[in-house]
């Protein structure tokens, strides 16, 4: 019941994210797996606008619109607001930041 719930809830997400993009509005959103926030900035009318990523940690750059990270956040991500975006490269990540754990059956080399 839960997952059908937020499946249905990055449905809406996504689908708002893809009708501000086509409307030529400044969307923020993210893709919490690759743990990469965006931003769309519209250029003008018929034009294709820019996007701009930070990933957590890290300053922003421009980023290409065909990218497979755009297309995935477009299509998966949730929308964020504009001060999260702002605040996002003081945030630590979580999956990229962990360390591996070995059990403690394995030995290391030489013992």
């Amino acid at each position: 019941m839960v997952r059908s719930i937020k499946r249905i809830l990055k449905r809406i997400s996504s689908n708002i994210i893809q009708k501000r993009i086509e409307s030529g509005k400044i969307v923020y959103f993210e893709s919490p797996l690759e743990e990469l926030a965006f931003k769309y900035i519209p250029d003008g009318l018929g034009k294709l606008g820019r996007y701009y990523a930070k990933y957590y940690r890290q300053d922003e750059y421009e980023i290409n619109s065909d990218s497979s990270s755009v297309v995935l956040a477009v299509h998966e991500g949730m929308l964020i607001s504009k001060h999260k975006y702002d605040r996002y490269h003081l945030i630590e990540g979580l999956n990229w930041n962990r360390k591996i754990k070995t059990p403690a059956t394995y030995k290391s080399v030489g013992t």
